[in-house]
């Protein structure tokens, strides 16, 4: 299990925390840049608890100028599992006058000059916001303020707004319309990076003002905001402190999420990923990027490349089952293995994909070659994903500039395939695709064009293989690896 550790960012007028015992500067350098001021550490009872005040000591920063990604990260470094944000705010609603607190469960960004994303060019992903806080957090600083009694209310929105200037009125009076609960300058992209972050993340909202919807509370100003800020202070620090003392010991698991937030939000195929963009992604994104890793070297390590081993039976018999048998085609006593109802079902064909991916990735593949005409298919896909170039191996006639050609026996007759001339760069790696290997006449001749033109194969690999028929033994005695998906017995 991991240490749960407490974060506590401290909006405007929160620049320290009172009763850390313990308490030492953590000097902790982000690669996103310089966090607000430096993290302070210290314990409240048994709870370890990092401490950063947004603005910085003596508010040095204002909203767009805060370095966001820099803080979450320095967060995360320092082995935050749950963070607490402290915002003062201004009230839509006429029950939430000033001094009120609100743990706030939605929010709305309408932020335009801040990064809102540790991801991007080199390592895309996607996180869900549909449900942006811990819903367990929420519970215990709830049940701590209910403590300490201070009244608290539960749910709301809480809209960002880029600043510094406070609201028009007509601004005001549209985010009232739209029923949103208070509006700050912070909360955004704060909670969405903690979402990339893996972070559990809550709002703990404290009115200041009713912005200047309100008739009798036309004009915020700062003394104003200021006075009764200082009021919420005292209460949000007793807060703080009373959940510390029965925060758990042990991270909990969010229900919506937000400790496995990027089990599958990275897109960017491993091979593709910017090696620059991965180091500074190490601690937001390390455990899945090290799984992803191992993930790699444990399927290499145990590729049919090198032991022939059958893949996953489950996966084996979706791609089975979405392969039509077609008896006596060509000619009778033939069984044709067609795999165009393969390609027409989206799970199969992602399958298939993926499955031909999977032992490249991470690896530096310089071209895919897909024999005409199913291997076009399959192979364009896979070169997509390995972001790989694509050379098609066409029949005789088909290609228009200066190429090289090849006879070959197949097991209905003989043909004849060709290559451009200059599709392939000597040294170049390589890997053949084709939907079926039987006799390895085709794919033969293929590697053989491939070696000519002085491309080094890495692979040759296919949906199919009628092992009966020998193809496998043919292009391993040119040293070429063969890896298939799955074996029909038979011709």
């Amino acid at each position: 299990m991991t240490k749960a550790v407490l974060g506590i960012i401290g909006g405007s007028g929160v620049y320290d925390l009172p009763g850390l015992e313990g308490l030492h500067e953590l000097p902790i350098e982000s690669p996103w840049g310089e966090t607000s001021d430096v993290l302070r550490a210290g314990r409240i009872g048994e709870t370890e608890i990092v401490f950063l005040p947004r603005h910085g000591r003596g508010h040095r920063f204002s909203p767009s100028d805060i370095n966001y990604r820099a803080n979450i990260d320095a967060m995360k470094r320092a082995g935050v599992t749950d963070l607490i944000s402290l915002s003062a705010c201004g009230s839509f609603r006429e029950d939430l006058p000033p001094a009120s607190f609100v743990l706030v469960d939605q929010y709305v960004d309408r932020t335009h000059k801040r990064e809102s994303s540790f991801f991007g060019k080199g390592c895309v992903a996607h996180v869900s916001m549909a449900h942006p806080v811990g819903p367990r957090l929420c519970d215990h600083i709830a049940a701590a303020a209910d403590k300490e009694n201070v009244p608290l209310i539960r749910g709301g929105t809480y809209v960002t707004m880029e600043g510094p200037q406070f609201s028009s009125l007509a601004e005001s009076l549209s985010y009232k319309a739209a029923d949103y609960s208070v509006i700050g300058m912070t909360a955004m992209p704060e909670a969405k990076l903690a979402r990339e972050a893996e972070i559990t993340y809550a709002t703990l909202a404290m009115v200041t003002d009713f912005d200047c919807w309100h008739p009798d509370h036309d004009v915020v100003d700062v003394a104003s905001v200021i006075e009764v800020m200082h009021q919420n202070i005292e209460k949000a620090k007793r807060v703080i402190a009373r959940l510390a003392q029965n925060f758990p010991r042990e991270r909990e698991d969010c229900p919506a999420g937000s400790h496995k937030a990027l089990e599958h939000a990275i897109m960017t195929a491993p091979s593709a990923r910017d090696p620059v963009l991965l180091v500074k992604l190490d601690a937001v994104a390390g455990r899945v990027l090290k799984a992803a890793k191992s993930l790699v070297k444990e399927k290499a390590a145990h590729s049919p490349l090198k032991d022939k081993r059958p893949m996953n039976s489950s996966i084996s018999d979706i791609l089975r089952d979405a392969i039509r048998t077609i008896p006596d085609y060509p000619k009778p006593g033939i069984l044709f293995r067609d795999i165009t109802t393969l390609l027409g079902n989206a799970r199969a064909f992602r399958r298939a994909v993926d499955e031909l991916v999977q032992p490249f990735a991470g690896g530096k593949v310089d071209q895919v070659a897909g024999i005409e005409a199913r291997g076009f298919i399959l192979g364009g896909a896979v070169a997509h994903q390995l972001s790989a170039g694509f050379v098609p191996i066409r029949k005789k006639g088909k290609l228009p500039h200066a190429k090289v050609s090849i006879a070959y026996s197949l097991e209905y007759g003989v043909d004849e395939m060709e290559v451009h001339k200059d599709a392939i760069t000597p040294g170049q790696s390589v890997i053949l695709i084709d939907d079926l290997i039987a006799t390895g006449g085709t794919a033969v001749a293929a590697a053989k064009l491939l070696q000519g033109l002085g491309a080094h194969v890495e692979a040759a690999c296919f949906v199919i293989d009628l092992p009966d028929l020998g193809g496998r033994a043919k292009l391993e005695a040119l040293g070429v690896p063969v890896r298939t998906l799955l074996a029909f017995e038979g011709h």
